[in-house]
């Protein structure tokens, strides 16, 4: 894994994470919408997210894998809503929404590292308390990927298209898996 910087991503990276977006979804995935991910490469402070890529050599052309985190606030489709959080908590949540790798770098570990990075750098825990994620349970290596930062399942129910999906959290209050 040698030779990869990890770094925010700006608007101008909107062709690449598209672009990676069609080579890596496969149908166990739901793919992040045109506006939805401009309004995350903005940056926290004018759209409600962020988007961080892992990226080989110069500039957005070897984007090996991003991860996108949405920042819903009150938002009816706010995942903690479903956990239970009280209205003043909703704030503190974040939505691991998109954690896509290029299939030649698949197995090694990026999904992990983009969210370790991500917590170190950009997602600081006296702001973002929650970590909310859904997954496919047939999606094996996501749900792999969720389990190896911590994260835990407390729920099972329909999301996004339809499917059933597993609903992660993890309380960076309580001790990892928490």
């Amino acid at each position: 894994m040698t030779g990869l910087r990890f770094a925010r991503l700006n608007p101008d990276a909107l062709d690449a994470v598209l672009a990676l977006q069609r080579d890596a979804c496969g149908p166990l995935m739901h793919p992040l919408g045109e506006a939805e991910l401009s309004d995350m490469l903005a940056g926290p402070a004018v759209g409600r997210g962020v988007v961080l890529g892992a990226l080989a050599g110069e500039g957005t052309g070897g984007l090996a894998a991003f991860l996108a985190v949405q920042f819903p606030g009150r938002a009816a489709h706010n995942l903690g809503r479903d956990y239970g959080l009280p209205d003043g908590d909703l704030e503190r949540a974040l939505h691991f929404t998109g954690v896509l790798v290029h299939p030649d770098r698949r197995g090694q570990g990026l999904h992990r590292r983009l969210i370790e990075t991500a917590a170190r750098s950009v997602l600081p825990p006296d702001r973002h308390r929650y970590w909310f994620a859904t997954v496919r349970p047939e999606n094996t290596a996501s749900v792999r990927g969720m389990l190896s930062v911590g994260m835990r399942v407390f729920a099972r129910k329909p999301k996004h298209d339809g499917h059933d999906r597993l609903l992660f959290v993890r309380d960076l209050s309580a001790p990892a898996g928490g």
